[in-house]
């Protein structure tokens, strides 16, 4: 993707997150996927305006949206969340965005998460760094003791593992904090806000752009593409090094 490629596809998407809080402002036309589970027609609308201009500007990459599925391609792949924490949006609450990742041969190459309604536009590329409305993130090691952590729950595992999980951290002196946006909590992550985030099942549009976010600004990952994450989802545990070490132990496999 050369440089113009890339500040034509930051400013659709900037774009289109003005265009979502249009449409909910408007009234939003809302079909319900599962239990607690919702696409609305912004959803549907921001996820085919953005796949059409990746048709036009890369038309062999491939393409898989969460609403729209698998478009194979020949050479590395776009992955869309149209828009993550749609409950969140519409409720009219800020905590919502939109998440875009490119993979090529089992590398996360580029991430971009933008959350509209809080005016954060973040942007990494494998090697380049972290960035936050331009200003490029580090992370640094809390102190131990005043650890907060990200915790996502997922519809796809018991939700007995997830108050197992919230038990284990809350008796290791740790805090945490669930939001409703997997996305944005792991961007929310490469700030510093929170030192870590766990999910025990995340699918790959609500992860890649997060955790290389994560890992551009100084932190570190699971190996989430391994026996096929892009397609089937995997665990996701990423964060500053020590803390993610100190989750690994204490929730990775029990």
């Amino acid at each position: 993707m050369t440089q113009e490629q890339q500040q034509s596809l930051c400013a659709l998407i900037r774009h289109l997150g003005a265009q979502a809080q249009t449409l909910r402002n408007a009234g939003l036309q809302v079909d319900k996927k599962a239990r607690q589970d919702f696409v609305s027609h912004a959803d549907l609308f921001v996820e085919k305006e953005i796949k059409h201009w990746l048709n036009s500007h890369c038309p062999q990459d491939g393409f898989l949206g969460e609403e729209s599925g698998l478009q194979a391609g020949e050479h590395g792949i776009w992955v869309l969340d149209p828009i993550d924490g749609t409950t969140n949006y519409i409720q009219g609450m800020d905590y919502w965005c939109i998440s875009l990742a490119y993979v090529r041969q089992d590398a996360i190459e580029l991430a971009i998460i933008y959350a509209p309604d809080r005016d954060e536009f973040f942007f990494a590329r494998r090697g380049k760094g972290a960035f936050l409305n331009d200003k490029r993130l580090m992370l640094r090691e809390p102190d131990p003791e005043t650890v907060v952590i990200g915790m996502g729950r997922s519809s796809r595992a018991p939700v007995e593992d997830y108050t197992r999980a919230i038990a284990r951290v809350i008796n290791a002196g740790m805090e945490y904090r669930r939001f409703g946006a997997g996305a944005l909590m792991l961007a929310h992550v490469a700030t510093g806000q929170v030192h870590a985030y766990y999910e025990e099942h995340m699918n790959s549009w609500d992860a890649l752009a997060g955790m290389l976010l994560i890992v551009e600004a100084g932190g570190v990952s699971n190996a989430f593409l391994d026996d096929g994450g892009l397609l089937k989802g995997n665990l996701v545990l990423a964060g500053c090094v020590d803390v993610q070490a100190r989750l690994s132990a204490l929730l990775v496999g029990h």
